[in-house]
């Protein structure tokens, strides 16, 4: 018999089932409408892509489907490029990627649908892993949102894409914006800089200067903030998780720490 228990730490909301531990926005709805989750490392590695032990992997996205109530080829997984691709998934592409990356969703950061049963994933290990749910609609969607997919707006384009598509209202979305590399662990260089500059607008508010010239602190989360903000969601839909990858390194894993390892962050409409 499984058993619940609600943990909240440092103002975030955990839940463990059987010692393992995952995160939940307070801002969606639970275990009503819709299921989301941000494992953590007590699942142990989420990602085909960079394991050693594949059926390791496997073994651990079982086991994180079990204790969420689902079944395992409800995921769709995505080959995650820092690109600014979007896909819409429809019922046929269930499982894939679950078993064998090479059958992941290819070259891929987001992800969409409005049918029930679909479990759409992104990975993350520092990147910020986006959740949006638009329950008028009843449309979800993931994205993959390091550096370069802020700065190529991929927030904005998941949006766009829900709007498109299924005719969902931003003002009605709501986001929440999950662990990843806090802006104090977060320096980057002049090339980071740049990129931004380039495509971003009112771009120097996401940086802070860093201990040497030519280095910068980033704001991802800030800058993704802002993205939805200018598509029109509402500032009280969007949530913020606030733990840094790297600072919470006990909980997530951080590339920034030398982690290979992933963790997961998924939804689906029940």
């Amino acid at each position: 018999m499984y058993v619940v228990q609600q943990v909240v730490m440092k103002k975030n909301t955990f839940y463990t089932m059987n010692k393992q531990k995952y995160f939940q926005f307070k801002l969606f709805p639970q275990k009503q409408a819709i299921l989301h989750f941000v494992s953590t490392k007590h699942f142990g590695n989420m990602s085909l892509f960079t394991a050693i032990n594949q059926q390791t992997v496997i073994e651990n996205r079982k086991k994180l489907a079990s204790t969420l109530g689902i079944d395992i080829n409800n995921f769709v997984f995505q080959q995650q490029v820092h690109g600014t691709k979007c896909t819409s998934i429809s019922a046929s592409d269930k499982g894939k990627g679950v078993y064998n990356y090479a059958t992941a969703i290819k070259d891929n950061d987001a992800m969409i649908t409005l049918e029930k049963g679909i479990c759409l994933t992104a990975m993350a290990g520092d990147c910020v892993p986006l959740l949006f749910y638009e329950p008028e609609q009843k449309a979800i969607g993931v994205a993959h949102a390091g550096w370069r997919g802020t700065y190529k707006k991929i927030a904005q384009k998941t949006i766009e894409k829900m709007s498109l598509e299924f005719g969902c209202k931003p003002e009605n979305i709501i986001a929440g914006i999950g662990p990843s590399v806090g802006s104090a662990n977060y320096e980057v260089d002049d090339f980071v800089y740049n990129q931004f500059k380039m495509h971003i607008d009112n771009f120097e508010k996401f940086f802070s200067k860093g201990k040497e010239k030519g280095k910068y602190y980033l704001d991802l989360w800030a800058a993704n903030k802002e993205q939805l903000l200018e598509m029109g969601l509402k500032r009280e839909n969007i949530e913020i998780s606030g733990l840094c990858s790297f600072a919470e390194n006990d909980l997530f894993f951080s590339a920034r720490r030398g982690d290979k390892e992933r963790f997961m962050a998924g939804i689906m409409i029940l």
